[in-house]
Parts: structure tokens; sequence; C-alpha cells
């Protein structure tokens, strides 16, 4: 459930997007072509849980800081987070994103493609001007850049081996350590959803390095457990309810399920990987299938445990730590990994 703080901050952040990007959008009213692409950004930037900016301001909570310093910044990272989707959406061929056409699949063809890299280069670059016109010290500034520009370059290393891995063979998977997909986790989940934004928040309520260490490996356990619990709803939660046209399934994304699966499974388990797993044409009868065989070989409990047991490690640091409020970003923890969608 939502609480009354985050339906405020959500409310905040949308406002002040649109406020951004009107203003863009009129900056460039003579100009029919950026114009539209302006338009397209802020209507894929429309809804969303704001999950990210939120916890920004839950950042800044954590250490005392109480005020609307953090909208701006939470702009931000929110304009960015609707820019990379835009990417990813390219990259898994999606046709919608929050129950809106994309921009590949609305235009089509080659067109939709080089529109959509633009218009998300063009939310890239307002991300970061946004944060270099906000009213803060060139200190701070300069310190918010760098966890900024890490967390963007983490989410994208992050990318690359998750696109490039599915192409491997099923042999390769079985060899591989599941490191490589832990890695996956770090870089593209917990930087991108935890650690950046809190650090972000944490930093402009002038956290001390010892207590932003401790966050970076809280928000490490969080972020992992964020993403097998992102996992698991992947392949066990409808399309409706994910908001995605190609499951995990079809697109044979790595996880540690699917690893699992691999490691423990029997030769009828291992066929039926080989069959189905990461074909685009597959049915949601045999995509049933897998989802059964993953939970017959233990895959969907191991998944489960482990979303429990990197939760408990997050909120173990959290309880080392000397912070205040720390029960509105604990019930938003849990909000995030008790999720049905």
């Amino acid at each position: 459930m939502i609480s009354d703080i985050q339906k405020d901050c959500i409310v905040k952040i949308e406002n002040k997007i649109n406020e951004i990007l009107d203003k863009e959008i009129d900056k460039y009213k003579d100009n029919e072509f950026i114009k539209s692409s302006l338009e397209e950004l802020k209507r894929l930037s429309q809804g969303g849980k704001r999950v990210r900016g939120y916890l920004i301001k839950l950042g800044q909570l954590l250490f005392g800081k109480d005020d609307e310093s953090y909208v701006d910044l939470a702009a931000a990272i929110e304009i960015f987070q609707t820019a990379i989707l835009i990417h990813d959406d390219i990259i898994d061929e999606a046709d919608k994103r929050r129950g809106m056409d994309t921009i590949n699949y609305k235009y089509k063809g080659h067109i939709g493609i080089s529109k959509a890299i633009c218009i998300g280069d063009l939310g890239f670059f307002i991300s970061y001007r946004i944060i270099n016109n906000c009213d803060i010290s060139d200190e701070l500034k300069n310190e918010i850049a760098r966890v900024y520009s890490k967390t963007l370059h983490n989410t994208v290393n992050g990318e690359i081996v998750d696109v490039e891995l599915p192409l491997k063979d099923m042999n390769y998977h079985k060899r591989m350590s599941d490191d490589i997909i832990y890695d996956i986790y770090v870089n593209k989940t917990a930087w991108y959803t935890i650690i950046g934004p809190v650090l972000i928040g944490a930093a402009s309520a002038s956290a001390s390095e010892d207590d932003k260490q401790k966050l970076i490996e809280m928000g490490t356990n969080l972020g992992i457990a964020f993403q097998i619990k992102d996992d698991l709803l992947g392949i066990y939660s409808s399309d409706g309810k994910m908001g995605k046209t190609l499951n995990d399934i079809k697109e044979g994304k790595q996880t540690i399920i699917y690893k699992y699966a691999l490691d423990n499974g029997e030769k009828e388990d291992i066929d039926l990987l080989k069959k189905y797993y990461g074909n685009p044409k597959v049915t949601s009868k045999e995509s049933s299938l897998i989802a059964d065989m993953f939970d017959r070989v233990g895959a969907k409990a191991n998944a489960e445990k482990l979303v429990e047991e990197y939760t408990n490690k997050g909120i173990e640091i959290i309880n080392t730590m000397e912070l205040k409020n720390k029960e509105i970003f604990m019930d938003f923890a849990n909000y995030l990994l008790k999720r049905e969608n």
C-alpha cells in the first residue's frame, strides 16, 4: 500500500516533470520536429510509481532533512528513468510501456527506432541539465553528478551483459558462475533503483562517508532482492499486471531462477528449457509449462528464499546505523519487496 508521504511525493514529482517538459516544449514551439519529440518524452513520462524519485526523498529523511529540495533531483532521475526505458523498449521490441504505445511501436520500422534513440538521448541530457541548474553548492552538485554518473555507467554495464548473455548457448549458461547474474542484478538494478537515488538524497542531507558506504551495502542487498522479486513477477504475474508485452520466458532472460533450474533439473526439464525458454513464439500455455517446471524443481522456492535473505541482509545494515525515520524507509522497502506488480 502506498503511504500518504509517497502519494504526496508522486504528485510533486509529477508536477515538476510536467513543468520542466512544458517549458522545453514551449521553447521549441516553432520547431515542429523537436517539439513533437519533447511531447513524446512527456507522454511516456506520465504515470509510474516514482520509486527512484521517492527514494531520494527517503535518503534525505534518513538524515533528518525534510523539505522540498528533493523535487528537482527526483524529477531529473525520473526523466532519466523514462529515457532509459525508451531505449529498453527498442531492445525488448516492446509495444507497450505504462499502458501506452512505445515510440518504436507507434512510428514503426527504422524511423520508430531512430526517434526512440533520439528522444531517449534527449531525456538523458535534460536530466543532467536539471541537476546542473539546481540551487545547491558547487561541491554538493559535483558529488551528486558523480553519483548520478556512476549510476548511469553501472546501469549500462549491467544492460550490456543482460542483452548479450541470452545469446550464449545453454552449455555456456550451465558452466558460468552465478556471479555473472548477480553482477547484472547489482549494476542494472541495485545501483539504478536503490543505491543511486538513496545516495543522492543522503548526500544532499550531508551524510557522512561511512554512512554512505553502508547505504551502498544496504542498497546492494535490497537491490538484489528487488530484482529477484521482479524475476518472479516476470514469470508468475500476468502481462496485464506487469505491463509487459514480452515476458522473461520469451526473452530468455538470464535469471537466478533459470540458472537454478538448469543446474538442478532432470533431463526432461532441460529439454523443456531448450524447447521453449528464449523462444519468441512461445505461447502462454508453453510458458506455463516452464513456470510449473521452475516450481517443481525448486527454482521458484529458492528465489523466494533469496528475496527474504537479501532483504534481511539489507535490514541488518540499516539497523546498525543511527538514522532518523527508519520506519518510513523500511515500510517502503517492504512495499517494494512484497509487491504483486
